[in-house]
């Protein structure tokens, strides 16, 4: 049956389930998460331009671009790619 819905929407579907629920679980909320990781980004390459929560999200879609490079195909960099421009959204979000 998962056949009939297309790929899109299976995948739309499922970054909607992922980033409302069991990771926020595992990892606390999405944001400060993500500027965390920006924050140990900065520090690490030594910049004078701080990362925000934002650009780590929008750097961990080029992770998942990068990934879907790779032989084959795996639903789930899509499946991320796309919880990661929604996350970059809410983190813009005024």
């Amino acid at each position: 049956m998962t056949e009939d819905i297309p790929a899109r929407l299976r995948i739309l579907a499922r970054a909607a389930e992922v980033t409302g629920g069991e990771r926020q679980d595992s990892y606390g909320p999405v944001e400060q998460n993500l500027q965390r990781i920006a924050d140990l980004w900065t520090a690490y390459l030594d910049l004078e331009v701080v990362i925000t929560a934002e650009d780590a999200a929008w750097m961990m879609v080029l992770l998942k671009m990068a990934r879907c490079s790779a032989h084959g195909y795996h639903e789930d960099n899509y499946v991320d790619a796309a919880a990661y421009a929604a996350i970059a959204g809410e983190c813009r979000k005024p």
